[in-house]
């Protein structure tokens, strides 16, 4: 491997690609391959030191069959040899457990208000700085939760249920964002029984919404739609910008499974209940406040892209992200990743460097293992356009370490 890294040696054929990937965890969109059969569960062979973010991640840039691809590999592979090392998933946040005292009933008030307002500082915080920043805090929080739910009984309980079910679904956003569906999985099912068994229906109905957004990432459309659905039954009773984000998730979902039109009917009704553009990106307008109209034109592009219309794709991608609230850098970051794809996918090879490497700048600013993953496969679909100056401009980022 350390021949391949240096540039000695060269991969070739398919088999051999397969072995690499598998070994080192890398995901098979990034080297043009298959979804590996691991994917969707934790990588396999992996030893990356529990906690390990971005910084942790070097890109380094290898030849495959004749083109240049970038992989990331952990400091550590580098340093230890170790096999499996590379990591596109993070492994499982192991956080210091912490039991709070046995609190009063005045005091446990004062605590759920305390962690109820922390939580919005949370999300502004993930928003902004990305999920390794707010993910130990949200751990932390979680298990005084818990210890709380030990001792508040009657009315205390349900209030102190329903926070722990927001925190478990951000638990479980970040983990996603973290390219950890498995432990995004684990912790949207701990927050739907939360909120099962506090009777918070709203709750109840957006951990639904999440599963269906999980759904997406695993490429399951029947489900994706199933889910997006089940959302929608009592509509209602929901506020309108879950409705506007139900809608949009439900056109992944017909995206996925190949149907424009249902697709696009999804998300022109999507547009009727959309969330203010002035959300401040805190979550403080409820549930689906991120669901502005630029949000769902985004979306639109991404649906575009699905179905294998890079053109379509292209100009609502280029209108959206001029429109994206500045709290959205997550958003934006996956945005450029998948202009890049549309602009590689019309050959404008230029332009697709330029936004490539703006969603490799967010992700590492981020931390956001999800964009750097989208990151990187848009680079490495412009392997291909060995006579683009910006291409090999950017690939000379690599080379020359001047990034992650």
């Amino acid at each position: 491997m350390s021949d391949i890294v240096r540039g000695v040696r060269g991969i070739r054929g398919q088999g051999v690609m397969e072995r690499v990937a598998d070994a080192f965890g890398i995901p098979g969109a990034m080297l043009g391959l298959p979804a590996r059969p691991w994917e969707g569960a934790p990588a396999p062979l992996s030893d990356v030191p529990q906690g390990a973010d971005s910084s942790d991640v070097l890109l380094v840039t290898v030849m495959i069959e004749g083109r240049r691809h970038v992989v990331p590999i952990s400091r550590r592979t580098l340093i230890t040899g170790a096999v499996g090392a590379v990591l596109p998933e993070l492994p499982h946040t192991q956080v210091r457990e912490f039991r709070t005292p046995r609190l009063g009933g005045t005091r446990i008030e004062a605590a759920v208000e305390h962690l109820r307002e922390m939580w919005h500082s949370l999300v502004r915080a993930d928003n902004i700085f990305g999920p390794g920043h707010a993910l130990a805090s949200v751990h932390q929080q979680l298990g005084i939760l818990e210890s709380l739910l030990e001792h508040a009984k009657g009315a205390q309980r349900l209030e102190v249920l329903r926070l722990a079910a927001r925190y478990a679904e951000s638990a479980a956003w970040l983990h996603e964002d973290m390219a950890d569906i498995p432990q995004a999985v684990t912790w949207t099912g701990r927050a739907m029984e939360w909120a099962v068994e506090s009777g918070e229906e709203t709750m109840t109905t957006w951990t639904l919404f999440r599963r269906s957004q999980q759904a997406t990432t695993m490429k399951k459309a029947a489900q994706t739609v199933g889910l997006a659905r089940a959302v929608q039954r009592d509509a209602a009773a929901h506020p309108t910008p879950v409705r506007a984000a139900a809608l949009q998730q439900e056109a992944h979902g017909h995206a996925l499974g190949g149907d424009e039109v249902a697709s696009q009917r999804c998300l022109d009704a999507a547009h009727g209940f959309a969330a203010s553009p002035e959300t401040k990106g805190d979550a403080r307008s409820g549930h689906g406040d991120f669901c502005t109209a630029s949000y769902i034109e985004i979306q639109r592009a991404t649906c575009w892209l699905t179905l294998g219309r890079p053109d379509r794709a292209a100009p609502l991608f280029e209108a959206g992200l001029s429109s994206l609230p500045d709290a959205y850098q997550r958003d934006r970051g996956l945005a450029q990743a998948r202009l890049a794809m549309a602009y590689a996918g019309v050959r404008q090879y230029d332009q697709a460097a330029e936004a490539a490497g703006a969603a490799l700048d967010i992700a590492n600013g981020t931390g956001s293992k999800r964009t750097l993953n989208e990151a990187v496969a848009a680079i490495n679909s412009l392997g291909v356009a060995c006579d683009s100056r910006a291409v090999s401009s950017l690939f000379e980022r690599f080379e020359e370490g001047r990034v992650r």
